[in-house]
């Protein structure tokens, strides 16, 4: 029998708290108890003894977490710093560079507006586009009576060169010989308004130079050799009333015949269409442009262009200045009417062909002679003939349902729209 006493015999364990029951095999791992779950003897969350973190003095972590809210603010206007290292999100602010998506013409920066209309605008009112701003009307008109007025004097001055005209006497009398040179200089100077109108509204308003012959963008051929067929005829009748009136003087063959026919051919039809390109294309459009009413400016441009347009062909007599009224009155209508320069040029082209017919067989020395007493009532049947062009030119227009107004401006326009909505405004 072995003594309780004896070192050599185990003793058995003491109770405890943290005693642990012996186990069978020590390689052998504790029962499990499911993935999560406290020992034996302890609550969930709470560390077994001996375990758990200690926790230094002062510092917040394993405290008490407060509730969630801004907490006072820095005198530099910054809340303070949070837990994590990261102040409180403030409202949103635009990051420097952003800029909101476009939706309309005015949202989009100057280069990228649209220089042709985005509504629908009649002839006059053309240049009433997003891009237009009223100094532009400004700069064309100035640039392109600069350049005429200069065009015309070496073109005058060439002409009376060819002529042979003594410029001493010129500076004497003040008064110029007229021969055929002077004539078809006269001519050129007056042709060359054509491209002078069209380069000028690229340069100073955007708008491409087959913008100003019609709200299409371009001459409409058809239109215009119809509206000459049609005028034709109507014209010869009142040429053969006018011979009946008052028969030519002195037809024959001259010095001047040969040049003036091939001056007359070649450069009398651009002559006549270069003044309507000038005052009725370019003027009527600066001035139109300038009223934000489409029918206001239009109004207004016929009256301007038709004082100036009497005012060019610097007659002294009354019925001749009625004549070239009336005349500019019929055409701006025509223009407004059919949305183009078409049969404003077809009736100045067939009116001065016809008038001049008898020129190269006729002297011409007087040519531009509209003094006083130039004129007289039979200039009444001219008019009377341009009232029954327009209201025939009109009703043809109508019937073949000819585009008047007009806005290509607009495609252009959603199309830059849409790109900066898919891929943000970068401008």
């Amino acid at each position: 029998m072995t003594s309780h006493n004896d070192p050599r015999e185990p003793r058995p364990a003491e109770p405890g708290p943290t005693a642990q029951p012996p186990q069978p095999n020590p390689d052998v791992p504790a029962p499990d108890h499911g993935y999560g779950a406290p020992q034996p003897g302890h609550e969930y969350g709470a560390p077994a003894p001996g375990h758990g973190y200690a926790v230094p003095p002062g510092q917040p972590y394993g405290g008490p977490q407060g509730p969630y809210g801004p907490g006072p603010r820095d005198p530099d206007g910054h809340g303070p710093q949070g837990q994590y290292g990261h102040g409180p999100y403030g409202p949103g602010v635009p990051q420097p560079g952003w800029m909101p998506v476009p939706t309309t013409a005015d949202d989009l920066p100057p280069h990228l507006r649209p220089a042709l209309p985005v509504e629908t605008r009649d002839y006059f009112a053309f240049w009433r586009a997003p891009r237009y701003r009223w100094w532009k009307s400004l700069l064309a008109l100035l640039m392109a009576g600069g350049i005429f007025l200069a065009l015309s004097g070496v073109a005058g001055f060439i002409g009376m060169a060819i002529d042979g005209v003594d410029f001493a006497e010129v500076s004497r009398t003040g008064e110029i010989p007229v021969g055929p040179g002077f004539f078809i200089a006269n001519n050129v100077s007056l042709a060359l308004c054509i491209p002078i109108a069209m380069l000028t509204a690229w340069a100073c308003v955007g708008q491409r130079p087959r913008w100003l012959t019609s709200v299409v963008g371009g001459m409409r051929w058809r239109w215009f050799w119809l509206v000459v067929g049609v005028l034709t005829p109507l014209w010869i009748v009142l040429m053969a009333i006018g011979y009946a009136i008052m028969p030519p003087q002195d037809v024959g063959l001259w010095p001047h015949t040969v040049p003036m026919i091939v001056g007359i051919l070649l450069t009398t039809p651009f002559q006549a269409a270069g003044e309507e390109y000038l005052v009725r294309g370019l003027l009527g459009r600066v001035v139109a442009s300038w009223f934000p009413a489409p029918a206001v400016g239009f109004g207004v441009s016929t009256l301007v262009t038709a004082l100036v347009f009497m005012a060019l062909h610097g007659a002294g007599d009354p019925w001749l200045n009625v004549y070239y009224v009336a005349f500019a009155l019929v055409g701006s209508w025509l223009t407004w009417r059919t949305g183009g320069l078409e049969a404003a040029v077809a009736i100045h082209i067939v009116n001065n062909m016809l008038s001049e017919a008898l020129l190269p067989f006729i002297d011409i020395s007087g040519m531009f002679d509209r003094e006083a007493g130039a004129g007289d009532a039979t200039i009444l049947i001219n008019i009377g003939v341009l009232l029954i062009a327009g209201v025939l030119i009109d009703f043809l227009a109508r019937r073949r349902k000819l585009v008047k107004a007009n806005d290509p401006g607009r495609a252009e326009l959603d199309a830059t729209l849409a790109s900066a909505a898919a891929y943000g405004p970068r401008f």
